[in-house]
């Protein structure tokens, strides 16, 4: 998609997009990321109305609009940062740096909850429906790129009987904190953690990044163009609300 600013002040900032039809829309959002107007004369102006195609396409189109505006003016907090590739990059370049010993100590509880997240659980294992799991692992990151504070596993999941349930916790976001979220993995008895959880938990960054730029539409760099979990929910994924 091609975009323009097309006007901002301490308020808000307009940023106009083009979308993959060449359709025009013009986005209004304030300087924390919500948008207030989004004109377009090509699809229909309440939701109810569009299709489920055209409601991808104008979801996705505030998102790309988001991250013009984010990247013209970054010291503004548009996006969330685990919805900024460049926060995202800071992470994975402090994830490079850590020593193996120390990640493999401190992440073992990430790899044992992927592989079992109802040995985690708050409720009993047996109630717990893993294939709704979402297990965390966050840490921080000092100004300089370098990991900091590593919290313990955290997790999310519904229960047999319909109720939500939850284990640990992941801290309220920031500008240090970097998230790691997938589900339940099915990890084969031959995969050597020493090996190989290390790559596959810098994959998952580099996933998230590749998935930011499906959310927004956008065919991801080279780069970004890997196997593995991404982000849990997208626009246009068939899962995330669109």
């Amino acid at each position: 998609m091609d975009t323009n600013i097309i006007g901002h002040d301490e308020e808000d900032c307009g940023v106009e997009v083009f979308d993959e039809r060449g359709n025009r829309h013009a986005v209004t959002m304030s300087w924390d990321g919500q948008v207030w107007e989004h004109g377009t004369g090509d699809y229909p102006h309440k939701r109810e109305d569009r299709t489920e195609e055209e409601q991808r396409i104008m979801s996705q189109v505030e998102e790309r609009a988001k991250y013009a505006a984010q990247q013209e003016f970054p010291e503004e907090d548009i996006l969330e940062p685990m919805w900024d590739p460049e926060h995202i990059k800071r992470g994975i370049e402090a994830l490079k740096a850590y020593q193996l010993d120390d990640f493999h100590r401190e992440f073992r509880d990430y790899y044992k909850a992927l592989q079992n997240p109802a040995k985690y659980a708050s409720d009993p294992r047996e109630s717990v429906v893993v294939e709704s799991a979402r297990i965390y692992k966050a840490f921080t990151i000092t100004p300089d790129n370098r990991i900091d504070e590593i919290d313990d596993v955290a997790l999310s999941y519904e229960c047999q009987d319909g109720s939500d349930g939850s284990a640990g916790r992941v801290r309220e976001m920031d500008d240090s904190l970097i998230v790691c979220a997938m589900p339940a993995l099915d990890i084969g008895a031959d995969f050597d953690y020493e090996d190989e959880f290390h790559k596959l938990v810098l994959t998952h960054l580099v996933a998230q990044i590749r998935d930011i730029y499906l959310h927004m539409g956008e065919e991801p760099p080279d780069e970004y163009k890997v196997q593995g979990v991404g982000k849990l929910n997208i626009h246009g994924d068939g899962i995330g609300e669109t």
